[in-house]
């Protein structure tokens, strides 16, 4: 799939129906790999670790999630690309899991969330096949046992590796999970997790559509509203600015 980039990092040029199909495609011709839903943050992460940029740059994809991301790729004449989020894009593969056979595994949250996230979605898509629900030890990155994991995703060979980890977490264990992987593609979805369990409200569409969800997602949770916050979210507006007077491409 090819890319746009935003400095160092390469964004994969998708919307939601070319990634649902794009997965789609994968799962037939088991062309595994991770999948990192990225936003205004983890492009300026990137763009400041090298490793952490090299992890989104190999991956299977790595999709907009995140208006100004879209309108940086428009403002390269790269109209397709429209905004694909971790829930958009779960909602899509598991609207058709069941005929297709997919199952699932997650992992993440608290296990009071995933309870939740498992009533609602077997509410939502009846007969969607969940294989495990894991809430992992809150530990450092070092401390996350791969083979182990590894060693019981294979044992239940899911089609997809739900990560809720948050960012940059979830990217770092998904890089080192996927080469063990021998039936599963790995997506790193962060707070889907919560929106599918009700424990976090999403912000309106209107919102989504106009760039103005980390303003709706500041007001709900105010303690994270801190210096380097907001420097990551206004950091975008560098390259933003800039490809405004970068001639297309096409």
């Amino acid at each position: 799939m090819q890319r746009y980039y935003i400095d160092r990092i390469g964004i994969s040029k998708v919307n939601l129906t070319i990634a649902f199909n794009f997965l789609i495609k994968a799962v037939a011709d088991k062309k595994l790999g991770y999948v990192c839903v990225t936003n205004s943050r983890t492009v300026y992460i990137s763009n400041h670790e090298e490793e952490y940029c090299a992890i989104q740059n190999d991956s299977l994809l790595t999709v907009p999630d995140g208006m100004p991301l879209v309108w940086i790729a428009h403002n390269q004449g790269f109209d397709e690309v429209g905004k694909t989020s971790g829930k958009d894009l779960m909602d899509a593969i598991f609207s058709i899991s069941k005929e297709n056979g997919y199952s699932h595994y997650f992992y993440g949250s608290s296990q009071a969330s995933l309870n939740s996230l498992e009533k609602n979605l077997l509410a939502q898509y009846p007969g969607l096949h969940i294989k495990a629900l894991v809430s992992p030890p809150f530990q450092p990155l070092e401390e996350f046992d791969i083979e182990g994991l590894a060693k019981e995703v294979n044992a239940l060979a899911p089609t997809f590796f739900w990560c809720g980890l948050g960012a940059p977490k979830q990217e770092r264990i998904m890089a080192l999970l996927q080469p063990h992987l021998e039936n599963t593609i790995s997506v790193g979805v962060g707070l889907a997790f919560e929106y599918f369990a009700g424990t976090v409200k999403r912000a309106p569409a209107w919102m989504h559509k106009n760039g103005f969800e980390w303003i709706y997602r500041l007001s709900r949770q105010p303690e994270r509203i801190t210096y380097r916050s907001m420097k990551t979210l206004f950091n975008i507006l560098i390259p933003l600015t800039k490809s405004y007077f970068q001639p297309k491409k096409h």
